[in-house]
């Protein structure tokens, strides 16, 4: 007879931790992205003028003059930046390969 306690209460405790599981995985599945990462965004008002200008020249962005003061240069490339698509796996991998070889030629195919 005192064994029959115990099996009741790790049954019932199982079948709670199992609930509680498929809560924790329920509401994984049905919460907002937005709310479960955060994104770090890059204030591009501290980076120098050349370096926004050479960001603008090297992914070819418009700008409505082509000599664009620095408030114009920080919200062209701050919408470019927060517009681009993060390949993890490649982002990984090159991570990885860097580390790995340390050095400033990247011999490594990507598939862009």
């Amino acid at each position: 007879m005192g064994n029959s306690k115990p099996k009741q209460q790790s049954a019932t405790y199982l079948s709670s931790t199992v609930r509680h599981a498929t809560d924790r995985e329920r509401d994984k599945r049905t919460k907002p992205a937005a709310l479960t990462k955060e994104f770090q965004t890059i204030d591009f008002d501290t980076v120098d003028t050349s370096v926004l200008r050479k960001y603008k020249r090297v992914y070819k962005i418009k700008t409505r003059s082509k000599n664009a003061d620095r408030e114009e240069l920080v919200q062209a490339i701050s919408r470019h930046f927060l517009n681009q698509a993060v390949k993890e796996a490649d982002s990984v991998t090159c991570f990885l390969y860097a580390i790995r070889h340390r050095d400033s030629v990247m011999r490594l195919p990507l598939n862009v």
